[in-house]
C-alpha cells in the first residue's frame, strides 16, 4: 500500500477491510524444465520468504537477463494439449513481431502450467511439447513451469519471486483464451519503451458476446457503462516490474485491480497518467455465457473492487470510485452526458445497482470484521469449457478456481 506508515484510511475503509482476511500464502513447489529433458529439470519451492532449491539465472539453470519478462498462465484442465499448442503458437506468431521490432530486446516467454491431483506428469509433458514448437530463429528463450493449482495469482507470483534477480524492466502479461490482433503486441511493447519503460500499457479488449441471453445482456451493460477512460486489463499488458514487485499480495483478487491501484496517483492532474489503453492495439475474447458462471465472477470481480477500496489510502481509492468504477452516478461522482441524456441516464440506473451491491459487500464485511468472523476466501467462476477465438472446437476443462 502506497502511503508509507501512516494510515491514509477513513474508518470505514478500516472497519470493512477487517472483514477480509484470506489465509498466508501456501509454499508452492514448482518444476523448472531444462533444456536438456529431464534429467536437467530444477525442482524447488517458493515460500513467502525466500526460494528453496536453485534460482533462474543461476548456474544450474542459466538464463539470461534483461528485456521483458512474458507471463503465460494456464492449467492442465484448461483445455487438451493440442489446444495448448495452439494457442502456444499464437503467442509466438505475436511475440515474433515484437522480435522483428525489436531485434536487440531480450525476450524471456515464461510458461506457467498448473496442475490439479494427479497431473503433474502430464503438466510436464505439455510444457515439454511447447518447448519444441519454439523456432531458433525467434531469439525466445522459454521457460517451462509446472505448478500446484488453484489460482493465476499464484503462478503471477511464484513467477515474480523466481525472477527477482534477473533485472527485467518489465513484464508482458497475457492470456490464453484470448485473440491477438496483428502487430498488438509490438505496438504495447514499443509504447512502453517509449514511456520509458514506467507504468502500464494494455490492448484494447474486445468482448465478443455468445449466443445465450446472459452473454447478449452483459454485452450491452458494458457498452452502457464503459468508463470514459479505460484502464488496462492483465489479459494482455505491459507493465514495469517495479510495480509488481516480488509477488501480488494475498489480499489482491485480480492481478489487473492489483496493478490499476497501485499506479493510480490520487495527487495528480490526470489520476490514471501511468494507465494506458493503446485503441490500436487490439484483443478479442468471448464472454462467459451461463448465468451462473456471470454472477460469479461478477461478484469476485466486486469483492475485488470493495477489498481495493478499504485497503489503499483514501485519495486514491476516492479517484478510483469517481473517476473509474461509478463514474457517471450522480451525485457521487460526475454525471456522464456525452452520449446523450438517454445513455447518461442508463448508465445512471446501471450505476445504481452496482453501487448499491458495492455498499452490500463492503457492508457484510465490515459486520464480519466486527463480529471477528472475517471472509477468508472469495470463489471464481468458472463455466466448465474453454474457448478461444483461436481455437477452432471448444475443448472440454474441468478446473474450478481459476
Amino acid at each position: 500500500m502506497r502511503g508509507g506508515t501512516v494510515d491514509r484510511r477513513v474508518w470505514w475503509q478500516r472497519a470493512v477491510a477487517r472483514g477480509f482476511a484470506p489465509p498466508p500464502a501456501r509454499p508452492t513447489p514448482f518444476v523448472l524444465l531444462g533444456r536438456e529433458g529431464p534429467d536437467s529439470d530444477v525442482r524447488g519451492e517458493v515460500r513467502e520468504d525466500r526460494v528453496i532449491g536453485a534460482r533462474p539465472g543461476e548456474p544450474a539453470f542459466p538464463l539470461p537477463s534483461g528485456g521483458l519478462g512474458v507471463l503465460l498462465p494456464s492449467y492442465v484442465g484448461r483445455c487438451d494439449a493440442a489446444a495448448h499448442e495452439q494457442t502456444f503458437r499464437h503467442v509466438l506468431d505475436s511475440l515474433a513481431e515484437v522480435r522483428g521490432a525489436h531485434p536487440s530486446l531480450p525476450l524471456t516467454l515464461w510458461v506457467g502450467m498448473q496442475y490439479g491431483p494427479g497431473e503433474d506428469e502430464e503438466a510436464l509433458r505439455r510444457l515439454r511439447r511447447l518447448h519444441a514448437l519454439v523456432p531458433d530463429d525467434l531469439a525466445l528463450t522459454l521457460v517451462g513451469l509446472a505448478l500446484p493449482g488453484p489460482g493465476k495469482l499464484r503462478t503471477v507470483s511464484t513467477v515474480l519471486r523466481l525472477s527477482e534477480d534477473l533485472g527485467y524492466t518489465g513484464w508482458l502479461w497475457t492470456d490464453d483464451d484470448i485473440e491477438i490482433a496483428p502487430r498488438c503486441l509490438a505496438l504495447l511493447v514499443s509504447r512502453f519503451l517509449e514511456r520509458g519503460e514506467r507504468g502500464a500499457v494494455g490492448a484494447h479488449s474486445v468482448a465478443l458476446p455468445r449466443e445465450t441471453a446472459t452473454s447478449q445482456t452483459m454485452d450491452r451493460v458494458s457498452g452502457v457503462t464503459a468508463p470514459p477512460k479505460a484502464c488496462p486489463a492483465a489479459a494482455c499488458l505491459v507493465v514495469a516490474t517495479d510495480v509488481l514487485g516480488t509477488g501480488i499480495p494475498v489480499r489482491r483478487l485480480t492481478d489487473d485491480g492489483y496493478v490499476v491501484f497501485e499506479l493510480l496517483d490520487a495527487g495528480a492532474s490526470d489520476p490514471l497518467h501511468d494507465l494506458e489503453v493503446l485503441p490500436e492495439a487490439r484483443i478479442s475474447f468471448y464472454r462467459v455465457s451461463r448465468a451462473h458462471d456471470t454472477f460469479q465472477r461478477l461478484r469476485r470481480s466486486l469483492y475485488s473492487h470493495v477489498t481495493c477500496v478499504a485497503d489503499y489510502p483514501w485519495p486514491t481509492a476516492r479517484v478510483y470510485l469517481t473517476r473509474v468504477l461509478f463514474h457517471g452516478l450522480w451525485p457521487l461522482a460526475a454525471w456522464d452526458g456525452s452520449r446523450g441524456p438517454v445513455r447518461g441516464t442508463q448508465r445512471w440506473l446501471v450505476k445504481g445497482l452496482h453501487f448499491t451491491w458495492f455498499c452490500g459487500v463492503a457492508g457484510s464485511l465490515a459486520v464480519r470484521g466486527a463480529a471477528g468472523r472475517p471472509r477468508r476466501h472469495v470463489a471464481w467462476g468458472d463455466e466448465g469449457d474453454f474457448r478461444s477465438p483461436t481455437v477452432e472446437e471448444p475443448s472440454a476443462g474441468a478446473a474450478a478456481g481459476h
